[in-house]
């Protein structure tokens, strides 16, 4: 089932702690299972969050309303103190659980596929879990993103999964471009780091989290648009992004309103299949909608002519323009 796309995603806070602290519980022991009287006395159960904040500890909050409705969120935990689904010090652990009220509504796999993104955008390959053999729903729903078993253990099944979209089969196409939506924030993130890595940048992760946190937001309201490109299993896989702002008016722009268009990205196993021109080309048909005037990009030599069929010229520099109808 589809999650309603309205429901942001938002970084996780210190201010969310002990939200995520009631999320536990409810993954530790859901609806159904018998629950100890105080659940957290468990070190095994607790060693998940204690603590919070420490290097490699990253997650997301769905909100709705304006309250939190669910979380999911990865650490890295040592082979002295492992997790119980524990596959190496350097492979992120999931947890993830939906409150009680707002569950059956897709919000589940919305949480864990965002998981998925935000470990691919801090550099991780990999992301494991623990399950209990017994919830059918929930190994399916792992399953569906690429979850494979790995280990029992008792009554739980370890299982792990790529943090990026599965790569092309032989029969594979991209889907159609879509435009992007609230919770797109960590995606947008994931493939930002392909964009950042194609360049050579310093892969640092201090942006992420602002990124996410400030994307559903600036998105509402207007400030940031773009097109997203799935692969079969809806994950996306290219990207085009713009920024939209007012300018001065000019030749070409009688009323100011321009867009920069940027992270235009397709992850790696995914490329020469047309997603990156699908992803712009629905960006700007968006923007001509939209009224802007006047877009700019800075194109990579790779990169210039597919912006040059698109209507873009060359401008200063390596800055190229394509002037909206």
């Amino acid at each position: 089932m589809d999650h309603d796309r309205g429901v942001p995603l938002l970084a996780v806070t210190p201010d969310d702690v002990p939200f995520l602290w009631e999320m536990l519980v409810e993954a530790a022991f859901p609806p159904g299972t018998e629950r100890p009287p105080d659940p957290l006395a468990d070190d095994h159960v607790a060693r998940y969050l204690d603590g919070w904040g420490r290097p490699g500890d990253v997650g997301l909050v769905a909100w709705e309303d304006g309250r939190p409705v669910g979380a999911a969120w990865t650490r890295l935990l040592p082979p002295e103190r492992p997790g119980y689904g524990f596959v190496d010090g350097d492979t992120p652990e999931l947890s993830v659980a939906v409150a009680d009220g707002a569950r059956g509504r897709g919000l589940g796999r919305a949480l864990v596929v965002g998981a998925l993104d935000l470990a691919a955008a801090h550099g991780h390959g990999q992301v494991s879990l623990s399950v209990a053999m017994a919830n059918d729903v929930a190994v399916g729903l792992y399953r569906s993103l690429g979850f494979a078993d790995v280990a029992p253990d008792g009554t739980s099944m370890t299982m792990l999964a790529p943090s990026a979209p599965a790569p092309p089969s032989t029969a594979s196409e991209i889907g159609a471009a879509r435009l992007v939506s609230p919770d797109d924030g960590p995606a947008v993130a994931r493939l930002r780091r392909v964009m950042f890595g194609d360049l050579g940048a310093p892969l640092a992760d201090g942006w992420i989290a602002p990124l996410v946190s400030l994307w559903p937001d600036e998105q509402a309201a207007g400030h940031w648009t773009g097109a997203l490109v799935p692969g079969p299993d809806g994950r996306p896989v290219a990207s085009a992004l713009a920024v939209l702002y007012s300018s001065p008016p000019g030749p070409g722009r009688t009323h100011g309103q321009v867009a920069h268009v940027g992270s235009v990205a397709t992850e790696p196993a995914w490329r020469l299949r047309g997603a990156a021109r699908a992803a712009v080309a629905t960006l700007l048909d968006h923007l001509d909608a939209l009224g802007i005037e006047s877009s700019t990009l800075s194109a990579s030599p790779d990169g210039a002519g597919l912006y040059r069929s698109l209507g873009f010229r060359p401008g200063d520099n390596v800055a190229m323009r394509r002037s909206h109808p």
